[in-house]
């Protein structure tokens, strides 16, 4: 009697840690929850420049650089709500030979990204 009361006890704490586990582990998959942004290329091997601000912060406003050889190019300002994904185009005109660096600074973070075209 006592060694079926040990082995269901066992089973029940068992199976109450398997669900707990569960739970834990899909609260962490969904990244909305989690304070982060991601900047990238939307094509790294190619000679595109476009690229892309994925925002899963509560970060509102962004601020972008383009950059030759550290001389600005063009910098400007976009808007972007959590979970929102946001592509920016950007013309590669006399760029050819040169490394290009992207800045993007949201609040008090700063990414940067580049390529060497």
């Amino acid at each position: 009697m006592n060694s079926k009361i040990i082995i269901i006890s066992t089973a029940v704490m068992l199976f109450a840690s398997f669900v707990f586990l569960a739970a834990v582990e899909k609260k962490k998959m969904d990244i909305n929850n989690h304070d982060v942004w991601m900047l990238y290329f939307v094509d790294p091997k190619s000679d595109s420049l476009d690229f892309v601000i994925e925002n899963h912060s509560e970060i509102r406003t962004f601020h972008w650089e383009i950059l030759s050889n550290k001389k600005k190019l063009t910098e400007g300002d976009i808007a972007s709500e959590k979970g929102e994904t946001k592509k920016i185009p950007v013309s590669s005109e006399n760029t050819e030979g040169k490394k290009i660096t992207i800045t993007v600074t949201g609040e008090e973070s700063k990414k940067e990204i580049y390529k060497n075209l």
